[in-house]
Order: C-alpha cells, then structure tokens, then sequence
C-alpha cells in the first residue's frame, strides 16, 4: 500500500511540472502587441489567475524571493492607480 501511494504521488508530481510547462508556453502564447510579455506581465497574469507566487516561480523558472519582489511592485502600482482615480 505505501508503495502503491509513493507511485501515485510520483506519477502526480510528474503531472503539475508537465501542466506547468503547458501553462508557462501558453501565457507566452496570448495575444499581445509585442513579440512576448515581460517577465512582470506573466507575473501578474498568473497571480490574476490566483496562482500562488511558489507555483508561479517554478512555472517562470524563477526563485520565489525574485518572484515575490515583482508582486510587490505590481501591487503598489494597482495601489498608485487606485489612489489617482
């Protein structure tokens, strides 16, 4: 039985990297007006998406510290732009 489970969460492992990749090649894939999104845009699709900030680092292939820091900025520009209306 514990074999059977240590395959199982193998096998589910494997899975998320592979749905990982799919979601990285398709947020590089949206329409856009230039040839690709900025690490910052990607950023704040993924986190639009409710994507934690872990889950958006190994799918952007970047550290979660590098990631968090660009949420930072993205949240302080929403919150400049909702102080200016």
């Amino acid at each position: 039985m514990i074999e059977e489970n240590n395959i199982i969460n193998k096998d589910i492992s494997e899975l998320n990297k592979r749905l990982g990749v799919v979601i990285s090649l398709l947020l590089r894939m949206t329409p856009s007006d230039r040839p690709s999104r900025s690490l910052k845009e990607q950023v704040g699709i993924l986190d639009d998406l409710g994507i934690r900030p872990r889950d958006i680092a190994e799918i952007l292939g970047r550290t979660q510290p590098h990631i968090n820091k660009e949420l930072v900025g993205l949240r302080r520009e929403k919150h400049k732009k909702h102080e200016q209306k």
